[in-house]
């Protein structure tokens, strides 16, 4: 399936209208769920709550904080050629396992490098799994540019070099 035909699976999604943990974390979040399916957010809102808030032992106001300040981010993100719209579902409003459309919060500064993983809120960011896990530990620009350089230089198609640099350029001037 290509991401186009996912998107229009994400966008056209019916909920599941069943109270399920596998889909809706726990009972409290099913009636939060019930009581706000028309939240366009209302998948991200219940993976915050109903398992990052837990995950990363972050309390109430700071859920709601990275929620205000993410939801617009929350929705999808662009390569400049083709928008991938996250699947925030779970259980039995899952759409796809595809790597583009998966979401994960990606520690802005990566647990690795620190004494502790920095967990606060304020760390994170949302990307894709494709783009959590090619990342990696790199956090220097240096590390960034030579990686930049690498996956650039893998590009076969000289078109799509110059798409993605065009692209690049407008990132800079925007």
């Amino acid at each position: 399936m290509d991401h186009t035909e996912i998107n229009n699976l994400v966008k056209s999604r019916r909920l599941y209208s069943g109270n399920d943990d596998d889909t809706y974390y726990n009972e409290t979040l099913y009636g939060v769920a019930c009581q706000n399916y028309t939240d366009p957010y209302l998948l991200f809102k219940l993976a915050i709550y109903g398992y990052y808030k837990s995950k990363y032992k972050w309390t109430q106001e700071q859920a709601d904080w990275f929620i205000e300040t993410q939801k617009e981010n929350s929705v999808s993100w662009t390569d400049g050629a083709a928008e991938y719209y996250y699947d925030w579902g779970k259980g039995k409003n899952k759409v796809t396992e595809d790597y583009f459309h998966v979401p994960h919060l990606d520690h802005i500064i990566p647990s690795s490098l620190g004494e502790r993983p920095d967990d606060r809120p304020e760390n994170f960011r949302i990307r894709c799994r494709r783009l959590n896990e090619n990342r990696g530990n790199t956090n220097s620009n240096k590390e960034r540019r030579a990686t930049i350089i690498d996956m650039f230089s893998d590009i076969d198609d000289k078109k799509e070099q110059q798409t993605l640099l065009k692209y690049l350029k407008n990132l800079i001037h925007s």
